[in-house]
């Protein structure tokens, strides 16, 4: 991967004559990131794109023939034309030492050893992608993926790259590089994910026994973290999922004190009266549905009851460079030595700019250094390489380096600003030129933020506001249309969609979404309700169907709408998520997650079909994906509520397999008859 720097020029240059350099002209290089240094004519050297590369970037800018005035530093900048080769090599100097620097450390580290292309003899086997070349799959792999994700593919063997497990060298600059970003103490790069993000926090701060005051909206891998693997035992709190499918909020008096300790009484009598019961708290910092919580108002009402608490921001970590959300990140909070430790797990890959699964574990708790329940650097890392792989992937490091980087120094709020903007030119798009289809937030930004459940109890006020980086559409308005209608319409136009629930879809926005493609987005939902409201046929709008054409052969995409519809209403499928998605509703537990993965483990368990498992104990998480949320944990009872929505999720799959939601820990039985049903693992 050699750092070839690329001269961006206005004026006459014998581009032949440059060895070892890439040239492009300024008229067409739109994107100045990818300029190493300019050579420019005084009037383009004035340009505002130029001046704003100048001045975020400190790019080399050198001006032909006489000075301008407005730049500093003129007499340095000016060269001669045609170029003297002093001049020349002041140009040269000046974009290598550019392309050099403006590299993060552990990255930097990791180009010069890439440059130096010296024989390994050690592991990847891959050698630089070299064995690839050897047969005509391995070639055309590595012609989809490039060279050059190959040679950054280098040996972990490499001394001088650091120590991604001790953190030491380029390494420890890299994550020292994301803390100062994002306001932590500490930061650990997480190479598997968000789920083994939260589980490396699980594993740090839960012993067998300790109490977790956790959402019952949390992720499937706190669940598997803190009560399969550690064994703690759990405090749900009471959450919400109103009656648009949006998954946050916890319900009026959930974070009532009293509460609170009367729930811990019923585990333990004398840890009810101890003035922190909980080792840590587990708080959805945000939903995949966009609601945010306020973290200094969450700590504000159950901090003094916790040692630690985490915050799963895996659907956010942008927020401080959000001015709407940048008072709600948990990071910003002022803490005194009678706060909690604060952890966040954020998933860089979602909104960021990382590679899949990449996450981050921030730490801020150095303000309880001085006290028992404070968890020491070696201990959290003791815990982070339980979890974290011996051959570390360098492009994933490289990937979390570099997204650090490109928001500090004032970049981020740059970046999020445009992504904001963006954000609400889509909904104002879609508010006037679709009727069928409508956003769930306004299309300008309101003043308040502040999010407000639909159809539900009354939750807790002063806590929740709405991320307006997700645009999220109902398509329940004068038709109900079934999202997921809508979304495989999209997915047939070529675009993806982040999740569907019964009446919504999300898209993502993020400082990369760009209103021409936005534009088109918006005329295929136009288009598509056109279709529907004449009666478009369903193998006709969505061609990848017509290899399962059976269920839908003769019908238009309203009918196909009504059908799914009907199942909805017959399974009261909407009423039946809601009450299995909050913890009031949620089923009763019979024994401890550990206890039931334990029984699983050794085989005391057997596969039943879902009709006849109510009043069982589950073995197994059972997980509808997106969001990833346990409906029932191991060691719960099945309730009438939890089987009714399986088998309204069973019955959809039956009929048009292609709509329906994909759930985790749900296996497929083959019935005599030939039709497929439903089972899950209960104990024996």
């Amino acid at each position: 991967m050699p750092m070839t720097p690329t001269i961006v020029y206005s004026v006459a240059l014998d581009v032949d004559a440059w060895d070892g350099v890439l040239t492009a002209p300024f008229h067409t290089s739109a994107n100045l990131a990818l300029a190493s240094a300019l050579f420019l004519t005084p009037e383009d050297a004035l340009q505002a794109i130029v001046l704003e590369a100048v001045t975020r970037w400190r790019l080399p800018l050198f001006i032909a023939s006489e000075g301008v005035n407005g730049l500093a530093d003129g007499d340095e900048r000016r060269l001669s034309v045609p170029l003297s080769e002093p001049d020349r090599a002041r140009l040269m100097a000046a974009a290598l030492t550019f392309e050099h620097q403006v590299l993060p450390p552990f990255t930097r580290a990791v180009a010069s050893f890439v440059d130096m292309r010296r024989p390994t003899f050690a592991c990847p086997g891959h050698q630089g992608g070299a064995c690839l070349q050897q047969h005509p799959a391995g070639a055309r792999f590595r012609q989809l993926l490039g060279p050059e994700v190959f040679h950054v593919d280098v040996p972990h063997a490499a001394p001088e790259l650091g120590d991604v497990l001790g953190h030491e060298g380029p390494v420890q600059e890299a994550e020292q590089l994301a803390a100062r970003v994002f306001g932590a103490d500490d930061t650990w790069f997480v190479l598997n994910g968000t789920s083994t993000a939260n589980k490396v926090v699980a594993s740090a701060l839960l012993a067998a026994g300790d109490l977790v005051l956790m959402d019952r909206n949390n992720h499937k891998s706190v669940f598997l973290g803190a009560l399969v693997q550690c064994g703690a035992l759990p405090v749900y709190l009471d959450n919400v999922r109103d009656e648009r499918g949006l998954l946050g909020g916890y319900r009026l008096g959930a974070l009532d004190e009293g509460h609170l300790r009367s729930r811990v009484g019923q585990i333990c009598e004398r840890r009810a009266g101890e003035p922190r019961p909980f080792r840590l708290a587990v708080i959805q910092q945000a939903t995949c549905d966009g609601v945010v919580v306020d973290a200094a108002a969450i700590l504000a009402r159950i901090g003094h009851l916790c040692e630690y608490v985490l915050f799963d921001g895996a659907w956010a970590g942008y927020e401080p460079f959000v001015p709407a959300l940048a008072e709600l990140s948990p990071l910003g909070v002022q803490l005194t030595d009678s706060s909690p430790g604060i952890v966040v797990t954020q998933s860089v890959h979602k909104q960021m700019s990382g590679l899949s699964q990449t996450s981050q574990i921030h730490k801020k708790d150095q303000h309880i250094s001085h006290l028992r329940r404070y968890c020491t650097r070696p201990m959290f890392n003791a815990a982070f390489m339980q979890h974290a792989s011996t051959s570390p992937s360098y492009p994933l490091f490289m990937s979390l380096e570099v997204n650090a980087a490109i928001l500090a120094d004032g970049e981020g709020e740059r970046h999020w600003r445009q992504a904001l903007a963006t954000a609400h030119a889509l909904r104002d798009q879609v508010v006037h030129r679709c009727r069928l289809i409508r956003p769930l937030m306004p299309p300008v930004l309101q003043t308040s933020l502040e999010y407000q459940a639909q159809g539900v109890l009354a939750i807790e006020p002063g806590l929740h506001y709405v991320d307006p980086c997700k645009a999220i559409f109902t398509t329940r308005g004068q038709s109900e249309i079934p999202a997921c209608i809508v979304a495989q319409y999209l997915r047939d136009c070529g675009f993806t969609p982040e999740k569907t629930d019964f009446f919504t879809f999300t898209l993502l926005m993020t400082p990369s979404s760009d209103s021409a493609t936005l534009n088109r987005l918006v005329d295929a939902l136009e288009d598509f309700e056109a279709h529907w409201l004449n009666g478009t046929a369903v193998l006709q709008l969505l061609p990848s169907l017509r290899a399962a054409s059976a269920p839908y052969q003769g019908l238009s995409i309203a009918e196909l709408g009504e059908r799914i519809r009907a199942l909805y209403r017959i399974h009261q499928v909407e009423l039946r998520q809601s009450e299995i998605f909050s913890a009031m509703g949620a089923a009763q537990e019979n024994c401890s997650p550990y206890q039931a993965n334990q029984r699983f483990v050794r085989g005391e368990a057997s596969l039943q079909r879902i009709s006849e498992v109510a009043g069982r104990v589950a073995a197994e998480g059972v997980i509808p994906y997106p969001p990833g949320i346990m409906c029932i944990a191991p060691g719960e009872c099945w309730t009438a509520t939890l089987v009714g929505y399986l088998q309204a999720v069973e019955d959809l799959s039956a009929q048009y397999p292609e709509f329906a939601p994909h759930i985790q820990g749900v296996h497929r039985i083959g019935d005599a008859d030939g039709s497929v049903l439903f089972g899950v693992f209960v104990l024996d």
